[in-house]
């Protein structure tokens, strides 16, 4: 099935929406409760905040302004993990790496991070068998 990659929902102004990740993303055992926060202005890039530790950040886009024809296959089994009734409310984000420079940004397409809106429940899922990169670059140089 494939899951939509529109724009995270704008929250403005009183508590943020936590979700929370059924299972950890490697590395981070410890962190399963983040915040969605709008970064700039035109609502591109996002903060995904660990409420856990609070220097632990993430900077996440949807993939739609930078990767047009991203459409990644998610599969049963993560769909299970998620407990999603319905493809429709699914919302993929991907990690942006940012070394530097904008012109140095990466963006994960192999390893997207899947959000049921209407749960709230997210999950990191590697898409096995794609030839995705880990890192494709933000900006064409």
């Amino acid at each position: 099935m494939n899951a939509d990659t529109a724009a995270p929902v704008d929250t403005t102004g009183g508590e943020l929406p936590t979700i929370e990740f059924v299972c950890p993303m490697p590395g981070f055992a410890n962190h399963r409760r983040f915040v969605l926060v709008r970064v700039d202005e035109d609502g591109v890039l996002y903060s995904l905040r660990s409420l856990e530790d609070p220097d632990l950040r993430f900077l996440v886009i949807s993939p739609n302004p930078f990767f047009p024809g991203y459409e990644p296959e998610i599969d049963d089994e993560t769909l299970a993990m998620l407990g999603a009734g319905e493809t429709s409310n699914l919302l993929v984000l991907l990690i942006v790496t940012a070394p530097g420079s904008i012109t140095d940004a990466t963006a994960n397409l192999m390893a997207p991070i899947v959000v049921d809106t209407a749960t709230r429940r997210a999950v990191q899922t590697v898409l096995s068998g794609s030839d995705l990169p880990v890192r494709a670059p933000l900006v064409s140089v």
